[in-house]
């Protein structure tokens, strides 16, 4: 993969040179940030739904997502990934790396299709942001700590489009019809963001619903300008559903 990984171009930059040049212009293309975004998911999919049997990635991050000389992306490292049996939803055992793991999955200790989704929603944050999951304690405040809240902060604030990347900034203006397109898909990706990292995993789209929102099939989803609380265990029907339930993991 020629380009390594995705973390080293929107955590590390700078450099020297006509190759570091090229890789930072890329880098700064929004039509390069979707379509890493849609390759990931479209990855993220299938392993949940196209092959069989089905396989939880459980370490979804931004170092994990190798690009080629196009700057497409792959889903890589299953190292620590599990294949489900036909008959379950979920496998046990935690894993994973801080900033992406669900706040679910300590407790119930069961990796599902929405343990991978949350992770997947905090991916698409830092990839529109070009900000980490976890922020520097000395540099924001302890409640923007997490990139969920850092965005839904702004969101509630009515100021979502601030989370956008600095070094995107220049390709968003109403100037013209196709750079006022990429405000728009801005949004989309921030609320899709803030969908799939949403507390509580019954709330999260699937990933059928993420895909189509990327490709523009489906509109972007309707967010709660306030942060949702974690609720444990969650609700349904009138029922609480236990860490033992397997359904925890259907979409």
């Amino acid at each position: 993969m020629n380009n390594g990984s995705l973390d080293q171009h929107i955590f590390h930059r700078g450099g020297s040179g006509t190759k570091q040049q090229n890789i930072d212009d890329a880098i700064r293309r929004w039509a390069t940030r979707y379509e890493i975004i849609m390759g990931i998911a479209t990855a993220l999919h299938y392993v949940h739904h196209e092959y069989e049997p089905m396989v939880l990635h459980r370490d979804i991050k931004a170092s994990n997502i190798m690009l080629d000389s196009r700057f497409q992306a792959c889903l890589g490292d299953f190292g620590l990934a599990c294949t489900v049996a036909i008959d379950r939803n979920s496998v046990t055992g935690v894993g994973g790396t801080w900033g992406y793991i669900a706040p679910e999955y300590p407790v119930c200790r069961k990796a599902t299709r929405q343990t991978d989704i949350y992770a997947l929603g905090v991916l698409i944050l830092e990839v529109v942001t070009g900000l980490r999951a976890l922020a520097d304690h000395e540099v924001v405040d302890d409640d923007d700590m997490h990139i969920t809240d850092r965005v839904w902060r702004l969101h509630r604030e009515g100021r979502l489009l601030e989370c956008v990347d600095a070094m995107l900034i220049s390709g968003f203006s109403p100037d013209n019809e196709e750079q006022l397109d990429n405000v728009g898909d801005a949004e989309r990706l921030l609320l899709l963001g803030l969908a799939c990292s949403n507390p509580n995993p019954s709330d999260r789209p699937t990933m059928r619903e993420v895909v189509q929102v990327i490709a523009k099939l489906a509109p972007p989803p309707q967010v709660s300008p306030l942060k949702p609380r974690f609720v444990w265990p969650p609700q349904e029907e009138g029922h609480s559903v236990t860490c033992n339930d397997d359904s925890l993991g259907t979409s």
